[in-house]
C-alpha cells in the first residue's frame, strides 16, 4: 500500500490541453513549442561590477507539429491555400486541471513556412511548421 500522499496533487499534462486557432478548436496538435527571449547586458562603469544592466526588445518564436488533417482545416481561411498568405491570427493554448487553468495567447502569429513532408511507411502525415507571434500574453 502507497502511504506517501501526492503532495502537488495532479501535475499539469499535455493531455489535458486545449488549443484554438483562427477560432478552431485543433485537437490533433503533436506539439507546440513557443518563447520570448530579451537580450539582457550588463552595464560598467569604474571597477569590475557592473554598474547597471539594459534591456533589448523581447521576441518571440515558436513552432507546431501539426497532422495534415489539421494543417488542410487551416488552409480553409487562406485565400489561396497557402498557410503563408493567412493574415495574422491569435493561438489560445489552455493548460488546466481543476483548479490549475493557465491560457496562454500567442497574439498576431503567422507562418513563416509551409508544406508537405511525408515517407513510405507513414501512417499520418505530420509535419512542423515555425510561426512568429508577435507576443504572448500570459494568464
Amino acid at each position: 500500500m502507497n502511504t506517501v500522499p501526492l503532495i502537488n496533487g495532479r501535475s499539469y499534462d499535455y493531455v489535458h490541453i486545449t488549443m484554438t486557432i483562427l477560432g478552431v478548436p485543433i485537437e490533433g496538435v503533436k506539439s507546440i513549442n513557443y518563447t520570448e527571449e530579451q537580450e539582457k547586458t550588463n552595464n560598467h562603469g569604474t571597477g569590475e561590477a557592473p554598474v547597471s544592466r539594459g534591456r533589448g526588445p523581447v521576441t518571440c518564436k515558436g513552432s507546431l507539429e501539426l497532422p495534415m488533417e489539421e494543417v488542410e482545416r487551416i488552409r480553409a481561411a487562406s485565400p489561396t491555400g497557402s498557410l503563408l498568405k493567412i493574415d495574422m491570427f491569435d493561438i489560445v493554448v489552455v493548460h488546466g486541471v481543476v483548479g490549475k487553468i493557465a491560457v496562454h495567447t500567442l497574439k498576431n502569429v503567422e507562418f513563416l513556412d509551409d508544406g508537405v513532408e511525408t515517407s513510405s511507411g507513414d501512417t499520418q502525415i505530420c509535419r512542423t511548421f515555425n510561426i512568429l507571434p508577435s507576443h504572448i500574453k500570459y494568464v
